[in-house]
C-alpha cells in the first residue's frame, strides 16, 4: 500500500452562506471533496482541509429582518443544520470551519495592506480593489480585461472609479457592522476567503481550491487577484470546479424554486442514493436529475444494502469478525481504485469496479462455507464503499436474533424446510436476511 506520511495537502472549499437550509445541489461539491479527502487519507497523506462558513451576508440580514430576530440567531441556526447534514451524509469534517465574524480584525488588516500597496482605494466610506493594472486578472476564468471593459454595466456607482472594481469593505446602514479606518461597515464577500487562506495556510500557495462552477467568476477570480496582489504568488496550484445539478434540465436554485432540500432527499430516498447519483457522473459534468434517475439510484443502493446484509450473515455464520481496521483489499482492486481516483477523481470507473465485486459476491455467497476468493471480495467491497464515503446502517444481531438464526440453521440442517421457512420470514422482517 502507498504511504507518504510526511506530505501535507492543503485544501480549501468555499462553503455555505448560512441563511437557509441547503439543497442537494449545495452538497455536490462537498461530497466530491469528501471523496478527495478520503483518497488522501487512504494514501496516508496528511490533510489540512478548510471549509468556510459565511455568517455575514445581505441575505442573512434580510432573513433576520423578515423574521424579526438577530442575524446571529439566523446564522447559528443554519450553521447547525448545515453541520447536521454533513453528519447525515457521512461527510468527514474538515480541520477548520472558519466563520467570517471571527476574522474581522484579520480582514481589516488585509484590506489595509492592499491600500498601502495601492491595489485598493478608499472612496467615501468604502474600499474597492483596483482591477486595472493587475494584468493577470481574468486568467483563471478565461476573461479578458478588454472584453470586461465593454461588458460591464454602464452605470457606475458614484464612489467607484471603474466598473470592474469590486468592494472590499462596504458601508452599510442595515445589519451588523464594525468600526474601521474607513467608517462603519462589513467585509465584501470576495475578501473573506482570501483572508481565511492567508491566515490558516500561513500565506502559502495552497494545493487545491474548489467550489461550485458558478463561483469561478467573479468570486474565485477576485479571490485570486487579491492574493496575487498581496503576496506576489498564486493562491492555489489546482482549482477544482464542480458542475451544478439540474432538475428536469433546469438549474436547481432557490430563486427558481425547484430545489430539493438535502434533509428531505435523505428522508425520502436515503443519503447513499444522492452520493451514488453524484459519483456516477464526473464532477465536471452537469447532472440532470429526474424522478426515474433518482429511483434508479435508490434501487442500486438497495441492491448494495441487500448484499451487505448477506455478507454480514455470511461472516456471522462463519464466525468471522471483520472490523474496519482489518479491511485489506486485494492489491489489484486497491491499485485500480487509487489509479482511477488519482486520475481527476474518476468515480465512475470506481463504481464500475464496485459493480464487478458486487456481481462476484452475489455469485459466491450462494455457498455456505468461506472461500479465499469470497473473503478477498468482501474486503474489496468494504474498501471501495469506504473510500467513496457510503455508509449503510445494517441490523445489529441481539441475543434473541442469534437464537432465531441458530434455530433456523438447525431446522434447515434437519431438513425441516417448512418450519425453517417460517423462521426465515421472521429473519427477513427483522432485516437480517
Amino acid at each position: 500500500m502507498t504511504t507518504n506520511s510526511d506530505k501535507v495537502v492543503n485544501i480549501y472549499l468555499c462553503g455555505p452562506t448560512v441563511y437557509e437550509h441547503i439543497h442537494i445541489g449545495n452538497l455536490r461539491p462537498v461530497i466530491v471533496f469528501d471523496v478527495l479527502h478520503r483518497l488522501l487519507l487512504t494514501l496516508n497523506i496528511k490533510v489540512n482541509y478548510v471549509q468556510n462558513i459565511t455568517d455575514i451576508d445581505d441575505k442573512i440580514i434580510a432573513k433576520a429582518h423578515r423574521e424579526k430576530t438577530s442575524e446571529k440567531k439566523i446564522s447559528n441556526h443554519y450553521t447547525k443544520t448545515y453541520l447536521a447534514n454533513l453528519v447525515r451524509y457521512n461527510i468527514l469534517f474538515p480541520q477548520h470551519f472558519p466563520l467570517v465574524s471571527n476574522y474581522i480584525p484579520e480582514i481589516k488588516k488585509f484590506i489595509e495592506q492592499l491600500l498601502e500597496k495601492e491595489h485598493a482605494y478608499q472612496s467615501e466610506q468604502e474600499v474597492f480593489f483596483r482591477v486595472e493594472g493587475n494584468k493577470k486578472y481574468g486568467e483563471l476564468s478565461g476573461q479578458k480585461l478588454e472584453k470586461l471593459r465593454t461588458n460591464y454595466r454602464t452605470i457606475i456607482p458614484t464612489n467607484k472609479a471603474d466598473k470592474k472594481d469590486f468592494v472590499l469593505w462596504k458601508n452599510t446602514n442595515t445589519g451588523i457592522k464594525w468600526s474601521s479606518l474607513w467608517g462603519l461597515g462589513r467585509p465584501g464577500w470576495h475578501t473573506e476567503c482570501v483572508v481565511f487562506i492567508q491566515e490558516l495556510f500561513n500565506g502559502e500557495t495552497i494545493d487545491i481550491h474548489g467550489g461550485g462552477n458558478d463561483l469561478l467568476f467573479p468570486h474565485h477570480e477576485n479571490e485570486r487577484i487579491q492574493y496575487l496582489a498581496q503576496n506576489n504568488r498564486e493562491l492555489s496550484k489546482i482549482w477544482l470546479h464542480v458542475a451544478h445539478i439540474n432538475w428536469e434540465k433546469e438549474k436547481m436554485s432557490k430563486s427558481v424554486g425547484n430545489i430539493i432540500l438535502a434533509k428531505h432527499f435523505s428522508e425520502k430516498y436515503g443519503t447513499n442514493t444522492l452520493r451514488y447519483l453524484i459519483l456516477n457522473s464526473h464532477y465536471t459534468q452537469v447532472i440532470n436529475l429526474q424522478k426515474n434517475l433518482i429511483q434508479q439510484g435508490a434501487d442500486y443502493t438497495q441492491k448494495i444494502t441487500n448484499l451487505l446484509k448477506r455478507i454480514k450473515f455470511y461472516l456471522y455464520s462463519n464466525k468471522i469478525n471483520l472490523s474496519e481496521e482489518k479491511i485489506t483489499p486485494s492489491e489489484k482492486v486497491y491499485q485500480e481504485v487509487i489509479h482511477h481516483l488519482a486520475n481527476n477523481l474518476n468515480t465512475i470507473k470506481v463504481l464500475y469496479q464496485l459493480e464487478k465485486v458486487v456481481n462476484l459476491l452475489n455469485k459466491n455467497l450462494a455457498g455456505e462455507k468461506m472461500s479465499f476468493e469470497t473473503e478477498k471480495a468482501i474486503n474489496d467491497i468494504y474498501f471501495i464503499l469506504n473510500i467513496l464515503g457510503f455508509k449503510f446502517n445494517l441490523p445489529i444481531y441481539n441475543f434473541s436474533d442469534k437464537l432465531l438464526i441458530k434455530k433456523w440453521q438447525t431446522l434447515r440442517a434437519n431438513r425441516k424446510y417448512e418450519q425453517a421457512d417460517e423462521i426465515r420470514k421472521q429473519l427477513q422482517k427483522k432485516g437480517i436476511l
